[in-house]
């Protein structure tokens, strides 16, 4: 929806919200504004800090993904986003990293380059969310890679 603000001769301010137009005088857009502010603050540190918690728990997870066998890792990787990728590689840190890139085609590991050096600014709710996509497929690996580590446990 688009919202448009004009200030009127008298002084008074118009809001536009496309069928509705609302004129107030700028003690009322003021109040309004502290209100509005005081409403995203009060919820947005409670929200902060969940991020926070969910990014360190996904942190460990994405952490966990450098001892896994290249094998599950390379079918792993076929699955993901290039956002989905590059976050994975900026939360589990060097170790994921290199362990992305070593799985990777030599034209697949360009393209992961190119994507690691552009996406440069996915913020913290962005990361949250693909991590959240990702779970699925995390889990289905962690599955694939303890069958591998029971059939290596009976050779």
């Amino acid at each position: 929806m688009d919202i448009e603000v004009r200030r009127l001769k008298n002084g008074e301010i118009q809001l536009d919200f496309g069928r509705v137009m609302l004129n107030l005088q700028p003690a009322v857009i003021k109040a309004l504004q502290q209100a509005l502010d005081a409403r995203l603050n009060a919820c947005g540190e409670k929200e902060r800090a969940a991020i926070k918690k969910k990014l360190a728990v996904f942190s460990d997870l994405a952490k966990k993904l450098a001892a896994v066998d290249d094998r599950i890792m390379q079918r792993m990787l076929s699955q993901l986003t290039a956002e989905q990728l590059v976050t994975l590689a900026r939360l589990g840190g060097e170790a994921v990293l290199r362990k992305i890139e070593r799985n990777l085609s030599k034209t697949n590991r360009r393209q992961f380059e190119e994507d690691y050096a552009r996406l440069n600014r996915i913020t913290e709710h962005q990361a949250v969310i693909y991590m959240e996509q990702i779970v699925p497929v995390l889990k289905k690996i962690a599955q694939e890679q303890k069958a591998l580590e029971a059939q290596m446990a009976k050779e």
